[in-house]
């Protein structure tokens, strides 16, 4: 504790200003972010747009230190998510995530507290081996045609949807992109820490997590 409270957390500021910049801007990467969609101009250009712009301008602003940016920045890392994109688009256009979208109709035609239930633990499942993003996305698309065939869907199956495709990313090492990095930092330090050792680990805690929001769903929708 003497240890801890010795620590001045001034040490590691170089440059006020820089500090104080770093600090607003990602402030007002994070409120534009949360407001994109109602932004006028910027809700036709996405996220991809805006965290880039952002980027770009924290690159020009400190251009004269930005080598020590790129020195930061774990290229195995991105090199392992741009390839994992190319593998879902590529399971998207063989049709593969519509097949997982299919078997799961079946599930949503069940009676409302299964087919939530049944709903939020499958699409962890797939969550925990496919990104969340596209499987989500999926999702959404299969309740949205459902709406529009003119078929209830209870606020139960979308809150499903979302539970069960953020927890299911916590059975796995590569189902969540925080989990991915924390993952990596964890060889970086060069402790040991494997596939099957990750999900043993993590798998109680996992389960833990989709049975309370299973009975959450269930009791408040």
């Amino acid at each position: 504790r003497e240890l801890v409270a010795g620590f001045d957390e001034n040490d590691g500021i170089e440059s006020r200003f820089f500090f104080w910049f770093g600090a607003m801007m990602t402030g007002l990467f994070i409120l534009t972010i949360a407001s994109t969609s109602v932004l006028p101009y910027i809700r036709d250009l996405g996220m991809g747009f805006v965290a880039l712009s952002f980027a770009g301008i924290m690159l020009v602003r400190y251009k004269a230190v930005a080598d020590k940016f790129y020195e930061a920045i774990d290229w195995d890392l991105l090199g392992f998510f741009a390839a994992l994109f190319v593998v879902i688009n590529v399971m998207e256009h063989a049709l593969v995530l519509q097949l997982i979208g299919t078997g799961l109709s079946t599930i949503i035609d069940a009676p409302p507290d299964i087919a939530a239930a049944g709903l939020l633990a499958v699409s962890a499942l797939f969550s925990s081996v496919t990104d969340n993003i596209p499987l989500a996305a999926m999702l959404a698309k299969i309740l949205q045609a459902r709406e529009m065939a003119g078929t209830d869907v209870p606020e139960q199956l979308w809150w499903s949807v979302i539970f069960g495709a953020n927890l299911g990313g916590n059975l796995t090492p590569i189902g969540s992109a925080s989990t991915l990095v924390a993952v990596t930092i964890i060889h970086k330090y060069k402790i040991s820490l494997s596939f099957a050792g990750f999900i043993r680990k993590a798998l109680p805690y996992a389960l833990v997590h989709i049975a309370l929001a299973i009975i959450y769903v269930l009791l408040f929708f």
